[in-house]
């Protein structure tokens, strides 16, 4: 007798900002294959309508810049209309510039690093908590590694992204009374496109991987599907005692931090 396999997030509908970036894109396929719908909310509209086409009718396209509130309630306005209401919302989308000393840090590059990691993740917990508090649902923050761990010349997403924790803390606080669970995955470097940014002159991509796996237990990175399967975890109503946690995935990066 075949057993069926039961798709854990069948009839759901799922929003991803950021959702066509290389962790994004990760997030939107592996809840497709669990049976959402998916919203790719990026400012990136070709490369979402790319991934759309790949995945087929189950995903959707909606630009989105986090830091604007006005944007946050027409895609949300969309997902109630169109789609039957916000299930599970995933902030994803991040900013970082590489490699600048914290003495030399502009400070308009630092608050272009807040708008996006922190007021971008404020604002669609804020907005994602009123359009679910009548049903419940879950939100799934994505902070770093650098949230803990001090990077000197990375000051500004160390600082935005260690505001995503306690965001994170003080949503689920709010949240919980409505049902509604909110988290966070904290990445380690995951070879994307923001990762190669961080390539020395005459680097390859293979021998930055390497180097930087040294600094894992594991000797590895965590990869894209990595961070995807943390983020299915956490949004799992099976996972429904766990609210205003981190988890790391990391590869071991963190231990002894």
């Amino acid at each position: 007798m075949r057993i069926m396999q039961v798709q854990r997030f069948g009839g759901k509908t799922v929003v991803v900002t950021g959702g066509a970036g290389g962790i994004g894109c990760a997030i939107v396929r592996a809840f497709v294959a669990e049976g959402a719908r998916v919203v790719v909310a990026d400012l990136d509209e070709a490369a979402a309508l790319a991934l759309c086409d790949e995945l087929g009718e189950c995903v959707s396209q909606r630009s989105l810049d986090v830091t604007n509130e006005r944007d946050w309630v027409t895609l949300l306005d969309f997902v109630d209309h169109e789609l039957g209401g916000l299930d599970v919302l995933v902030n994803c989308a991040g900013f970082y510039a590489p490699n600048i000393p914290f003495e030399e840090m502009p400070l308009d590059l630092w608050r272009r690093h807040f708008a996006i990691n922190a007021d971008g993740v404020f604002l669609g917990c804020k907005h994602g908590i009123l359009r679910m508090k009548q049903r419940g649902g879950a939100i799934v923050n994505i902070g770093s590694g650098m949230s803990i761990k001090a990077i000197p010349t990375a000051s500004a997403y160390c600082a935005s992204k260690a505001a995503v924790l306690m965001t994170t803390r003080t949503a689920a606080a709010a949240a919980g009374a409505y049902g509604i669970r909110v988290n966070a995955v904290l990445p380690g470097p995951v070879p994307t496109a923001m990762l190669w940014g961080n390539l020395a002159a005459g680097q390859t991509e293979d021998e930055l991987t390497e180097s930087l796996g040294q600094f894992s237990v594991l000797r590895r990175l965590a990869s894209a599907a990595d961070v995807a399967h943390a983020v299915l975890f956490l949004a799992d109503p099976a996972s429904a005692a766990l609210t205003g946690i981190f988890l790391p995935v990391d590869a071991g990066n963190l231990v002894g931090a």
